[in-house]
């Protein structure tokens, strides 16, 4: 499936900004981003999940933040990103796994290497957190042009007790040009994403109810009521993700997720073509399959007539 997944965040200093995403490449990797196959590189042993081949071998050469090329990566500059907008280190490779089926290639980073991709990304993931969003700014919304692509969007929040209102707002996105195909794929995404976004839930408020346990917030806070807000932040207000939810190999395990995400969706569904007109024993076998349509369907209404006729 030609879609790009993403988690998203708003951060309070700096506005939306995109925190991981996960793409498919059909080509051979760009020159500077081949596998390290060498076992003495210390890289992580791979592993088999729902026929992808998972590993976090990736490029030698990362435009990621505070690297070398910064200056021909499309993503932000160091000096405008923080800790709560930011996912992997300065010079973090990246994560790739391999589908062996199809020879197809998921690369998880920051932020897509492609500047039109990027763009596109950066695009739907203002969007996500700003104008496009559902009541009560926690839940699934579809929105999308066929210039920018079509998305879609699930906003929710993240406990932190750092955080103003106790929460910090996240959106996990999946955009694709293709508006018929990722509306058929609406309730198997929502109900994937949703069993995504209640472990990250999860996990935060357990380090948020340990945190509040061990020093209270919300007292505190009262006690300085009076005090400018902006006064109250410290170093430590604006923390990444793998801080909030205690999980150290976060990253890693939301490339698992997102690349399961987008192989499982484009193996749902599949289109036949059809050449010339149908053969006489293609149209027997449509009247047959009406004929058991119409009849489950008379019987369905049957039984709900003698339900209805039924005394109380």
């Amino acid at each position: 499936m030609n879609a790009i997944v993403a988690l998203c965040h708003f951060c309070e200093l700096h506005g939306p900004r995109t925190l991981f995403c996960t793409e498919v490449l059909h080509a051979p990797l760009p020159q500077g981003a081949e596998d390290r196959d060498s076992p003495h590189q210390g890289q992580q042993a791979e592993e088999e999940e729902g026929g992808i081949q998972m590993s976090s071998r990736i490029r030698a050469h990362s435009p990621a933040e505070g690297a070398s090329t910064e200056s021909s990566s499309p993503g932000p500059k160091k000096s405008d990103m923080c800790e709560g907008c930011r996912s992997l280190s300065a010079g973090h490779p990246g994560y790739i796994s391999h589908d062996k089926e199809t020879s197809i290639k998921y690369v998880s980073h920051q932020h897509p290497n492609h500047p039109q991709l990027f763009s596109i990304v950066r695009q739907a993931c203002v969007r996500s957190l700003s104008c496009e969003v559902c009541p009560g700014r926690e839940g699934p919304i579809f929105f999308g042009d066929e210039q920018h692509g079509f998305v879609f969007s699930h906003t929710f929040f993240i406990k932190d007790s750092l955080a103003r209102g106790f929460q910090r707002w996240y959106s996990i996105i999946t955009i694709m040009m293709d508006r018929i195909y990722l509306i058929n794929s609406w309730p198997f995404l929502l109900g994937k994403v949703r069993g995504i976004i209640d472990e990250l839930q999860a996990k935060a408020l357990k380090v948020f109810e340990a945190e509040q346990f061990g020093c209270p917030q919300r007292a505190q806070r009262m006690n300085t009521a009076f005090t400018p807000f902006l006064h109250q932040r410290n170093g430590n207000a604006a923390r990444s993700l793998t801080s909030l939810t205690s999980d150290d190999n976060l990253w890693a395990c939301l490339h698992t997720s997102f690349a399961w995400l987008l192989k499982a969706c484009g193996s749902r569904l599949t289109e036949k073509l059809l050449e010339g007109a149908p053969t006489e024993d293609t149209l027997v076998q449509m009247e047959k399959l009406a004929g058991e349509a119409g009849g489950n369907m008379a019987l369905n209404e049957s039984r709900m007539s003698q339900c209805d006729s039924l005394p109380l």
